[in-house]
């Protein structure tokens, strides 16, 4: 037993003894090579090539607690504190981005805006912060524009005026609320952003923007009020002072809902289409249009003046849209429209209201219908009509 275990010491210390044999083999010298030891760091610019806003980088004037005067990348180290009279960050050049890198612009009563510019910028990009409690607007841009401005990741609140004014740029991804004018004001491209409880306007958009996926409510004018020739899909208006959503003329609003608005849920200025939009509990009508425009596959309910009311005499198709429970369901005002493929239930003064001199499929009566209960794979027809354009009462 004694000689086993001297043996199996052996040839442990045998193996181990192998093995640093091995090592030493493959690994290096442990003497340093001859000559000067030269620093592999980087420096402080190619670890952060930006700018850092500061008194020393982007000292203010008498209107800005910090002016940008040449194109860059520029970002914040924490954050600002307004001012009586002064803007928190001014943007004095073209070819800025500004990343807010997560810190608050805090304004004072008296500031001016918290990031600003008043004349003509090209390729701004402005992100990632929260900028509140300015004097005049959260954000504002020059009245005239510029090439290439996009504001995103920004939440703005609580600002006298507009939360983000951006005169035909993009905004993206942005909250505003309480602010005491236009949550996003004359933006060109507004998409994933929301807005609520502003004094006016949710959304004010340009001529031929677009609004998309985006969610407005209880603002006290518009929800989303665009200029003509607008593309406004996938939003939510809901409880807004005004009209939920208003298009002014030649423009699509399609897959959105409008609940609860102290005007019309959607209203379609003269030339546009309304697509697949829901409408619902709103103080006036469901859906308003002027003349000129295509109104389809539309569900209308619960409305104070009608599912639907068309205006005027420049032949709006109104086609396969649903009409429940409002105090009209359809009221057309003026000849030259129309009217096929739509159903009616329940509607509390009159379920059709049209005037005279309109091109009507014919109006089913179904309100009465007695069918047996169904429970196979067929059954008889109880729609009354096989009119390829007919429309329907139930």
């Amino acid at each position: 037993m004694t000689r086993h275990l001297r043996t199996l010491a052996v040839s442990t210390v045998t193996a181990a003894t192998a093995l640093w044999l091995v090592g030493s083999a493959l690994a290096g010298p442990i003497n340093p090579p001859a000559g000067p030891v030269s620093s592999t760091h980087k420096t402080l610019t190619e670890v952060e090539p930006r700018i850092a806003i500061n008194a020393t980088n982007t000292p203010g004037d008498a209107d800005s607690l910090f002016k940008i005067t040449q194109p860059g990348s520029y970002y914040l180290t924490g954050n600002i504190t307004g001012v009586l009279g002064k803007s928190g960050i001014e943007i004095g050049s073209s070819r800025v981005t500004l990343d807010l890198s997560g810190f608050h612009l805090l304004g004072v009563a008296g500031s001016l805006s918290g990031i600003a510019f008043d004349t003509v910028r090209t390729s701004i990009h402005i992100g990632d912060g929260f900028i509140t409690n300015w004097g005049v607007d959260g954000i504002r841009t020059s009245t005239f524009g510029g090439n290439n401005l996009v504001i995103e990741r920004i939440h703005s609140s609580s600002n006298a005026g507009d939360g983000i004014f951006a005169h035909s740029g993009t905004v993206r991804n942005c909250t505003v609320f309480n602010n005491g004018g236009r949550g996003i004001s004359h933006a060109n491209l507004v998409q994933n952003c929301t807005a609520s409880n502003n004094a006016d306007h949710g959304i004010l958009a340009t001529t031929g923007s677009l609004v998309e996926n985006c969610v407005v409510q209880g603002n006290g004018g518009d929800g989303i009020n665009t200029a003509s020739g607008s593309i406004i899909t996938g939003c939510i208006a809901r409880s807004n002072g005004g009209n939920g959503i208003i298009a002014f003329g030649n423009s699509t609003i399609s897959r959105c809902v409008a609940t609860l608005n102290t005007r019309s849920g959607i209203n379609g200025q003269f030339g546009t289409t309304i697509l697949d939009c829901t409408s619902s509990g709103n103080d006036l009508s469901g859906i308003s249009v002027q003349g000129s425009c295509n109104v389809r596959g539309n569900t209308c309910h619960n409305n104070g003046s009608a599912g639907i009311i068309v205006n005027g005499n420049s032949s709006t198709r109104i086609e396969g849209n649903s009409f429940n429970g409002n105090v009209r369901g359809l009221w057309v005002t003026g000849p030259t429209h129309i009217i096929i493929r739509n159903t009616a239930s329940g509607n509390t003064t009159r379920n059709w209201d049209i005037d005279a001199n309109n091109v009507v499929g014919p109006i089913i009566n179904r309100t009465a219908v007695v069918s047996a209960a169904i429970t196979t794979d067929s059954a008889p027809d109880s729609t009354g009509s096989t009119h390829p354009n007919a429309n329907f009462s139930y």
